[in-house]
C-alpha cells in the first residue's frame, strides 16, 4: 500500500510539474532532480540494496519542503506525501 500511495503522489507531482504552474527554472530542477532520485532509491530497494532511512534523499526532501511551503504550498504538501510514502518504505 505504501507503494500504491507513492506512485500517486509522484502522479501528483509530475501533473502539477506539467500543469504550467509558476515555478522558476532552478525550483522546476530540484523538483525533476529528487523524482528522478525517488525512483533511483525504489529501483533499489527492489534489488534488495539497504536504503539508507533518513538519508541524504529523505533530508533533501525535507529541504524541498521547507523551500516550498510559502512560495508554492500544493509542492510542498505533495511532497509531503512523498516523504511519508518512503519512510513507510523504510527509504
Amino acid at each position: 500500500m505504501p507503494r500504491q500511495e507513492l506512485n500517486q503522489a509522484l502522479g501528483a507531482l509530475r501533473q502539477e510539474l506539467e500543469s504550467g504552474e509558476q515555478i522558476g527554472p532552478d525550483d522546476r530542477e530540484a523538483l525533476v532532480r529528487a523524482m528522478q532520485e525517488i525512483h533511483e532509491a525504489l529501483g533499489e530497494a527492489e534489488t534488495g540494496a539497504e536504503p539508507a532511512a533518513g538519508g541524504p534523499l529523505s533530508r533533501r526532501i525535507s529541504a524541498l519542503i521547507e523551500d516550498f511551503e510559502t512560495s508554492h504550498p500544493k509542492f510542498a504538501e505533495i511532497l509531503s506525501s512523498v516523504s511519508e510514502s518512503l519512510a513507510n518504505l523504510g527509504i
